[in-house]
């Protein structure tokens, strides 16, 4: 039992301590708002594509899994249905329900999956998100369009064209889709990155999980919790509880077991994505209901990840 908990101290609690370090940062004015601008931009754009890369084209021991991809890809798209099913039926406001819906399906894999991945599973962990995430992530970005979109006011809702187009750039522009492509094509190459490419791209692809994670924490303010609580604390307990409860508790029976199961339960239970509250804004959805989701479901998925990580390491499933 002690070496459960060690374990899952030890791999998650080094995340969210560089998290608090960029709140007490950001809050004593020491990272201004430009500042995480660039910092924002520098990590989605530079140093986790470069990680991404790195991650996939210079994994020795990680082949395609189509059973892990499949079940993670049927998983989201099941937690979407139903979402999009339930919560209009409670929830009458469509600027909230966009926001609300988004919150429960949509995972933060490329910040805090990644590093956990990492931590829990050195040897193999990252390549294994990583190849997860190649699907995923286009996913969670088609699907958030569609959804803010479905419930837009009707001066921002998009014609079937416009949201086609708006999909499809989406997908081609995206920085971290073009950083797993390129590296799933050169991993069919066959070819090893030669060693002042690995080197020099590993020196970008270092700067990712500090710099993100610190800007995560100097971003959040906790006046942003004001108005909307309630529904912010539903949508995280969905999202950081049931969700990864569920999911896990029916991939188990599958036979998923190690980095595959550790990597399904990370996925699912992390914090709901950054850029959720972005596109939000952007789809003049309630995007402050979209910044308190994220806050909530950050701090949440502090206990929610370390709870959930000791109860697999300590039933022997991961």
């Amino acid at each position: 039992m002690l070496d459960s908990i060690i374990y899952s101290i030890n791999n998650i609690m080094p995340m969210f301590i560089i998290v608090i370090f960029g709140a007490i940062l950001g809050r004593t004015g020491f990272l201004g708002e430009g500042f995480l601008s660039v910092c924002d931009k520098l990590v989605f754009k530079i140093a986790l594509p470069c990680m991404l890369f790195v991650e996939i084209a210079s994994a020795k021991s990680v082949e395609f899994n189509p059973r892990l991809v499949g079940f993670c890809i049927a998983a989201v798209f099941i937690c979407l249905i139903i979402s999009i099913v339930i919560v209009p039926i409670f929830l009458k406001d469509n600027a909230k329900r966009g926001a609300f819906i988004q919150g429960i399906y949509r995972s933060n894999a490329a910040i805090i999956g990644l590093t956990m991945a990492e931590n829990m599973f050195p040897e193999n962990g990252a390549a294994v998100m990583s190849t997860i995430m190649s699907f995923t992530v286009a996913l969670y970005n088609v699907f958030a369009i569609l959804v803010l979109s479905i419930y837009a006011p009707s001066d921002v809702k998009l014609k079937p064209k416009q949201l086609a187009l708006r999909v499809c750039k989406t997908i081609v522009a995206n920085p971290l889709i073009i950083a797993i492509v390129l590296a799933l094509l050169w991993k069919l190459i066959g070819v090893s990155l030669p060693t002042v490419a690995e080197k020099s791209l590993n020196y970008l692809a270092n700067m990712a999980m500090p710099l993100a994670l610190i800007s995560l924490g100097a971003s959040f303010k906790a006046e942003s919790l004001r108005g909307r609580f309630r529904l912010a604390l539903i949508s995280s307990a969905l999202k950081t509880i049931v969700v990864p409860a569920a999911t896990v508790l029916c991939a188990i029976p599958l036979g998923f077991r190690g980095v595959e199961l550790g990597s399904i339960f990370i996925l699912f239970g992390g914090p709901v994505a950054v850029s959720s509250y972005i596109m939000a804004k952007q789809m003049k959805s309630d995007h402050e209901l979209a910044a308190q989701i994220l806050l909530i479901s950050t701090l949440m998925s502090v206990f929610t990840l370390l709870a959930g990580t000791l109860i697999l390491k300590q039933t022997g499933l991961i």
